[in-house]
């Protein structure tokens, strides 16, 4: 059973989600994963870790990646129900959208869209300025909220930080 207090639980894909303790605060670190074979990209996920960390957030932090970033997912058909479980486990799905030409994201297309749909009020929308087409995704989170009778549109996050601040503030 992974439980710990006063501190940040990293779990991953190597720990059983049936052993992760979900009465802790728990957010789902949503967005492009660097796969086994793109060495040449880094992950942003261990800057969020950090940021989590400085900000004084205690709970768990579900990282969708493997511990060592050279384990290849690929024919891995246990690794999306593991992440389905943690999404719908979860407090706040924080999805951090960094998408460039290499690191597509497009499981990150399908997650967006579904918990839209699901569970609007769980999800905190971030993305850099620059994100590679991102142009749909942006009216989408506008328009849905409109549909859904939301009286203010969420805001869509420009930064790393202002997104872990805004997913905090959602618990």
């Amino acid at each position: 059973m992974v439980k710990k207090m006063n501190t940040v639980n990293e779990i991953r894909y190597e720990t059983k989600m049936e052993d992760v303790d979900f009465g802790l605060s728990s957010i789902f670190l949503a967005g492009p994963t660097v796969r086994g074979n793109q060495q040449h990209l880094t992950s942003w996920r261990p800057e969020a870790a950090e940021i989590f960390k400085k900000k004084g957030f205690h709970g768990n932090l579900i990282i969708p990646e493997f511990t060592d970033l050279t384990e290849s997912d690929q024919y891995r058909l246990d690794i999306p129900v593991w992440e389905f479980d943690g999404l719908c486990s979860c407090d706040v799905i924080m999805f951090w959208i960094p998408r460039t030409r290499e690191l597509i994201g497009l499981t990150t297309n399908h997650e967006h869209g579904y918990w839209m749909g699901r569970d609007r009020d769980k999800m905190v929308y971030g993305r850099p300025d620059d994100a590679y087409r991102m142009t749909y995704l942006d009216i989408m989170w506008v328009e849905d909220a409109k549909d859904t009778g939301c009286k203010v549109v969420p805001k869509i996050c420009t930064t790393l930080e202002e997104t872990i601040e805004a997913s905090i503030k959602k618990l």
